[in-house]
């Protein structure tokens, strides 16, 4: 009898324990069965999708796409893009020059990041045309829609006057503003190169006089580096064979001749002579699309886009006498052309010449 008593007490007192477990497991059956059973929606893929890559709480209108106002030529920020990259940048008037920001960001899935920056000095007509990579420092931004809409915050320093400035951005892009990344670059090789240099024996007695030639002039200091050419004739013994210039009181001296000219009242300079025809800039990776001729007033611009003829005037020491004559030649950089026509040398020593 005691037993049977103690027995249905032990079965009284864990009964609603047990009940309470029971409860327990049928919530949390309910809870991970309508966990498993609920739909998952994944995003679509869609150029026009706003990819949540913003790491900025700054506001940014529309009126940022203008970053310098002016009243009728303000400077405005523009935009291309392709498969792999996106590329912004404004462009600063100076005189009759100008200077290009460039930013360009790669596509990292969805997002983007900055690959380089870099500042163009366009020197047009008077000056050397320059780039030069700039310091990045800070990058923010406010919406990236898939080649759509680029907005954000760039913090960079000017590689020239050392100042650090921050410029806000907003960009729409369209269609027409797809490009296709060229690789059709002017080389130096390719143009001149195998075209130079070009031997001149002026007398025909088998020893070289003159020479047209390219000389190389590697740039280590600058970022992003270079290789200059610089197209001129030269002479092969100084004393001997002179390259005519102009008397001038001060330079820089001049060695083309158009006609009508003549080699009275001419001598040989050796410092501040402008003796470069043309120079070529040939930048390394990835800025060959910026390689160019210098072709203008600081070269021979003038003289070889008109219709004349174009000489050097020389005068040659034989057998301790002097004798004048003339190279004629032509190069034209647009084309690739450079070639020697035809020469000269007075067969009388002391006898000036002329060309009309």
């Amino acid at each position: 009898m005691n037993t049977l008593i103690h027995k249905s007490l032990f079965l009284y007192q864990i009964t609603p324990l047990m009940h309470i477990r029971y409860l327990l497991i049928l919530v949390l059956s309910a809870i991970l069965f309508s966990c498993s059973s609920a739909e998952i929606i994944e995003p679509e893929e869609d150029s026009d999708l706003i990819i949540n890559c913003s790491n900025t709480n700054v506001n940014i209108s529309e009126g940022d796409n203008i970053v310098i106002p002016h009243a009728t030529n303000p400077v405005i920020w523009e935009g291309t893009y392709n498969d792999n990259s996106v590329k912004i940048s404004y462009t600063k008037p100076i005189a009759t020059e100008s200077e290009t920001f460039t930013f360009i960001f790669e596509k990292e899935g969805n997002c983007l990041k900055i690959a380089r920056a870099f500042k163009f000095y366009d020197g047009k007509q008077v000056d050397v045309s320059a780039i030069t990579e700039m310091n990045v420092s800070e990058f923010y931004i406010k919406e990236w829609e898939v080649d759509k809409k680029f907005t954000g915050i760039l913090i960079y320093t000017d590689p020239h006057d050392k100042q650090e400035y921050s410029r806000k951005f907003w960009l729409d892009f369209t269609e027409e503003n797809k490009e296709t990344e060229s690789t059709n670059y002017t080389l130096f090789d390719d143009c001149l190169g195998s075209k130079l240099p070009i031997d001149i024996d002026i007398n025909t007695d088998g020893v070289i006089d003159f020479k047209m030639i390219s000389e190389k002039v590697r740039d280590v200091g600058n970022i992003p580096q270079f290789n200059r050419y610089v197209i001129k004739l030269v002479s092969t013994n100084e004393n001997e064979n002179q390259i005519l210039s102009p008397r001038k009181n001060e330079g820089p001296y001049t060695v083309l001749f158009e006609p009508p000219f003549t080699s009275e009242n001419t001598r040989q300079y050796f410092n501040e002579v402008k003796n470069a025809l043309d120079i070529f800039y040939e930048f390394d990776t990835p800025y060959q699309s910026f390689n160019y001729f210098l072709n203008n007033k600081l070269t021979y611009k003038e003289f070889l886009e008109n219709e004349k003829e174009n000489y050097f005037l020389i005068k040659m020491g034989l057998d301790d006498k002097e004798y004048y004559g003339w190279i004629q030649f032509t190069f034209n950089s647009a084309t690739c052309t450079v070639a020697i026509l035809d020469t000269y040398l007075s067969p009388n020593p002391d006898e000036h010449i002329s060309v009309n």
